[in-house]
């Protein structure tokens, strides 16, 4: 894929954050598949654009808008048509305090994205996590929360 650069990858991110349906399918395969880790309720293959988008935005809802993702690194296969981008979250649901450590109340996590694109669009992107992040994760879906009490998602 010819125009696969860093600057794209970063451009479907940033039209994927705007949540403008327009823009996301500049970059977007509305035919996408894409894997979250984990073993929770939003793990697993999305198919479908507007399945991920789902998803995308019940981890926007859990935060209240609390969430920053930062884009460590990015390395393009050109000739592939892969791009992989090492990644940081850290978010916190919209009524943790500040600060909290919690894995229940905060989500703190560093991975890696594996993009394929075709035709200009990602069609196929799989997550992994770093160190405990699997079950970092896990327990930030968790209906749990650190007092034992059932929580909203």
């Amino acid at each position: 894929m010819a125009d696969l650069t860093r600057e794209r990858v970063e451009a479907a991110y940033a039209a994927l954050m705007t949540g403008d349906r327009t823009k996301i399918v500049e970059y977007w395969s509305e035919d996408l598949r894409f894997q979250m880790p984990g073993n929770h309720q939003f793990a697993g293959w999305f198919n479908g654009l507007d399945d991920y988008l789902q998803k995308m935005g019940k981890l926007g809802e859990a935060c209240g808008g609390r969430i920053q993702a930062e884009t460590l690194s990015i390395l393009i296969h050109e000739a592939e048509g892969i791009s992989v981008d090492i990644y940081r979250l850290d978010g916190y649901r919209a009524h943790a305090e500040e600060g909290t450590v919690s894995p229940y109340e905060r989500l703190q996590v560093e991975g890696v994205h594996m993009l394929r694109w075709e035709n200009g669009r990602i069609v196929e992107g799989r997550s992994a996590l770093f160190a405990d992040g699997v079950t970092r994760g896990n327990l930030w879906w968790s209906p749990v929360g650190t007092d034992g009490e059932r929580t909203e998602l």
